[in-house]
């Protein structure tokens, strides 16, 4: 490939600097010809046969999309859909990275996706929301669609190199169209005992669960692109309240609160051992409930129960 082609590729695929070292792992030398070489907008499974490759192919490899316009047409993709799509068909090549450079391709993708985010105070950015683990196992009873079963990409993308030890099959969508991982053949259709039974295990592991109106996902703190953002997106308006004084909705959405009864607590240190947040303060009989998003995880370890949720209204609602 020549210097001008190399260039060509990096620019129309929106490739990052970060990526550069280990782009030829990524994206192969002839998929980067082809992207370099076809000067078309949008192209046919034909055009790309005659240019030597399989639209099939890249179409699982996240390397090019179906065109929203027409279905019998192909478009490129860019290297933020084919790193997803990378990391969780091929994370143990990804994994293999140096920690350094899974860190920063991390790094970069949660910029994108914060970036891509819609941030005002008065919405939330996404349906998402906080659900217990038994409200998790009626949406899948519940649920008329497939669900399928997939790594999870965060924790595929920022696990390596933070350390993390959860699971990475814990990601069940009920999505499947065009140009999403289940259509690629990325994911696998799971009964909804086996999905049930792999949230109620996330569980086990000390997974809170989220969901929206597609997808039921396990997630940890410190990999989740959700609890970042969530991070990330409440110090930027808590500034803005402080100036402002105004109220704005918290994401992903809580509708409950931990609520303790401490006559019947043993002392037995499950629960602040659970808590993602670290709200509890056994030796004392406290939880910061204030800072609490109901994810449940502490209510179902606690073997006195003397732990349970009650529901909320949230503020600006």
């Amino acid at each position: 490939m020549t210097p001008v082609e190399k260039w060509k590729f990096l620019t129309r695929f929106e490739a990052p600097a970060v990526a550069e070292a280990v782009i030829d792992s990524i994206v192969t030398p002839a998929e980067q010809r082809l992207i370099a070489r076809l000067d078309r907008e949008a192209f046919s499974a034909e055009e790309v046969r005659q240019a030597g490759a399989s639209a099939l192919t890249l179409y699982k490899r996240g390397v090019i999309n179906y065109a929203e316009s027409d279905s019998s047409l192909f478009i490129f993709s860019d290297f933020y859909t084919r790193l997803d799509v990378f990391v969780v068909s091929e994370h143990e090549t990804y994994r293999a990275f140096p920690k350094e450079t899974q860190k920063n391709l991390d790094e970069w993708y949660f910029s994108v996706y914060y970036e891509r985010l819609h941030r005002e105070p008065d919405e939330r950015p996404s349906g998402d929301a906080v659900i217990t683990c038994d409200e998790a196992v009626s949406r899948i009873n519940g649920e008329t669609r497939q669900a399928y079963l997939a790594c999870c990409d965060c924790r595929a993308l920022a696990g390596g190199y933070n350390g993390c030890a959860a699971p990475l099959q814990t990601c069940i969508s009920f999505r499947n169209g065009v140009n999403t991982i289940a259509h690629r053949g990325v994911s696998r259709p799971v009964s909804k005992d086996e999905a049930a039974r792999i949230v109620i295990d996330a569980d086990n592991a000390g997974l809170m669960h989220t969901a929206n109106q597609h997808t039921i996902c396990n997630c940890c703190l410190d990999c989740c692109y959700l609890s970042r953002a969530r991070k990330q997106r409440d110090a930027e308006l808590k500034a803005r309240r402080e100036t402002r004084n105004a109220p704005y909705l918290s994401w992903p959405k809580v509708s409950k609160r931990i609520q303790a009864d401490w006559e019947h607590c043993v002392a037995c240190g499950v629960c602040a051992e659970r808590c993602p947040f670290h709200l509890f303060a056994v030796a004392d009989k406290r939880v910061d409930r204030a800072r609490c998003i109901g994810c449940s995880i502490c209510v179902n370890a606690c073997p006195s129960g003397a732990l349970s949720l009650e529901r909320i209204s949230q503020e600006g609602e």
